[in-house]
């Protein structure tokens, strides 16, 4: 190996490393004098704490540690004889008299022209699933040379604030990434205003205290919103975006007014597992899932699964919808079974289905709109619908226990499914790849005895 890495120009040997992980690319330059010298010209850098100090340590301990990976950073920097970076990434706690490192780590990025950038202050303690955050407040101020750097193609920025009227530089920035503080929707507009080629907006964990309310006019050219467990104190979320291709809401459904207003949405994915309770979510539910109709590719969770039949229609939408991928997260219990009628009912251009088995989220306050017969449910309530004879080709089921409610639904597709071509079923299996349910494969293959109404239907487990 010694040999074959002595015999590559250095021009390649720092493209190899530059793709390599950052921690990867440190480690093999030890072991390889070539790449050592190659490192030193590595366009992706990525400075994090979490690389040098471990959580369990002792208060003192980490201190230390704290220590070794200023130096390293410090260090690295001097010895970097690179004049291009494409990515650098800078993570960091918030300890006293760190503002002078990431000066210098800044001004290294920008002096070399950096196009993608992440500053990432956010504390490590703070919990990645904790339902009731706190009011995260962002800990340091997005340094000023970010500012006058115009190269800048995507900038990530986890608490760590910004000014939106001065960020009027950033001429080919298409992709922002903000987290762990406190959002204004006027920060929101001003920065989607001042960047006018920007694409992609994502907020995880941004709190505000205002109504959500995004215009035509500040979201021209945006064609992706994803939203990740963010706190709104208002009920009212309305995205006004002309181009909005991509739109993923993850965290709570707390809005009586929820609308998605875009003529080219293609891909929608919502998940409220958070959600504890019906709240009498039906209503704007459903009224969501008619701004949405349009998209070619829907994932929905257990949440809506459950709620949207409380809406004002119960099995299906009033109008078709156009999705041909639908993605269920669900556990397949009966109190997710109307929904799941209601969506294939909807879509009669479905092509592909995947069911992702999932918890299901127990809501104290649902109850079923009407009573059915579980065991006859398929047959009174799907029926023949359209997709099921006209283009459902392909049905992928992932975490596959063999339990009775699956068998029920895969049977009634196999039987009824009229151009299916594929069904592949994924046993449930844990990290190590062993198979969770013991009996799940015996129950798996059960289903190949189903009469099949399609002649190329290929049925394979795994």
């Amino acid at each position: 190996m010694k040999d074959f890495f002595s015999l590559l120009p250095l021009e390649l040997l720092v493209i190899i490393i530059s793709l390599l992980p950052f921690k990867e690319a440190v480690k093999s330059s030890v072991l390889f004098k070539n790449l050592l010298k190659a490192s030193k010209f590595t366009k992706n850098v990525e400075f994090n704490e979490l690389f040098f100090v471990k959580p369990d340590q002792s208060d003192e301990t980490r201190q230390v540690q704290r220590r070794v990976f200023i130096d390293f950073i410090k260090t690295w920097i001097e010895n970097h004889k690179g004049t291009v970076l494409d990515k650098f990434s800078l993570k960091m706690s918030t300890q006293a008299n760190v503002g002078e490192v990431i000066d210098q780590c800044v001004g290294f990025a920008t002096q070399r022209n950096v196009k993608e950038l992440t500053l990432d202050f956010a504390d490590s303690e703070w919990e990645e699933h904790d339902v009731y955050f706190g009011d995260y407040d962002a800990i340091f101020d997005m340094p000023k040379q970010v500012y006058a750097h115009s190269g800048l193609e995507h900038l990530k920025l986890y608490s760590c604030c910004f000014i939106e009227a001065e960020m009027r530089n950033f001429h080919v920035l298409k992709e922002v990434s903000l987290g762990w503080m406190k959002l204004s929707v006027t920060a929101i507009k001003g920065l989607l205003s001042n960047c006018r080629v920007l694409e992609s907006l994502s907020m995880k964990r941004c709190w505000s205290s205002e109504r959500f309310r995004l215009g035509q006019e500040e979201t021209k050219g945006l064609k992706m919103l994803v939203i990740d467990h963010c706190r709104f104190e208002f009920d009212v979320f309305i995205v006004n975006a002309l181009n909005l291709q991509i739109f993923k809401y993850y965290g709570w459904m707390n809005f009586n007014i929820m609308e998605i207003q875009s003529p080219e949405m293609e891909e929608a994915d919502l998940d409220f597992a958070v959600e504890y309770s019906y709240h009498r979510r039906g209503y704007p539910l459903y009224n969501m899932m008619k701004n949405l109709s349009i998209a070619s590719i829907l994932t929905v969770c257990s949440y809506v699964l459950q709620v949207i039949p409380s809406g004002p229609e119960q099995l299906r939408m009033e109008h078709d919808m156009c999705v041909q991928h639908l993605i269920m997260n669900a556990s397949l219990h009966e109190d997710e079974f109307i929904g799941i009628a209601f969506f294939i009912n909807s879509c009669p251009m479905l092509g592909c289905l995947t069911i992702q088995i999932c918890p299901k989220n127990d809501l104290s306050d649902c109850e079923e709109p009407f009573y059915f017969n579980l065991t006859r449910f398929w047959a009174d309530f799907l029926g023949d619908c359209e997709c099921l004879r006209s283009s459902l080709e392909e049905v992928e089921f992932d975490g596959y226990r063999g339990h009775k409610n699956e068998n029920l639904l895969l049977e009634y597709l196999i039987i009824k499914g009229f151009v299916l071509k594929s069904i592949s079923i994924n046993l449930m299996k844990d990290d190590s790849g062993m198979i969770m349910e013991s009996h799940s494969r015996q129950h798996a293959e059960d289903l190949l005895q189903v009469q099949r109404a399609s002649k190329n239907l290929e049925i394979t487990i795994s």
